[in-house]
């Protein structure tokens, strides 16, 4: 998928992390996995563990979710 920080604005205004599923990456195998990654995160009640706020389709039908932003390094640089 691809992240990028948001802005929530209902019901509350926050900034948020916004995962969806790249295009042209919608085959069947991926779906499903974006969408057990998304359950899976929601399930987590953790400290080291970011949120998940909200979850949804985009108007062409990608799958997104929206997480709490924990601002810091990328992974890639830690």
């Amino acid at each position: 998928g691809e992240v990028y920080l948001a802005e929530q604005r209902e019901p509350v205004q926050r900034k948020v992390a916004l995962k969806l599923v790249k295009r042209g990456m919608d085959t069947r195998e991926i779906l499903a996995r974006f969408a057990a990654e998304r359950q899976a995160l929601a399930r987590m009640s953790h400290p080291g563990i970011a949120r998940v706020y909200d979850a949804g389709s985009t108007a062409d039908g990608r799958p997104w979710f929206a997480m709490e932003h924990v601002a810091g390094l990328p992974i890639t640089a830690y």
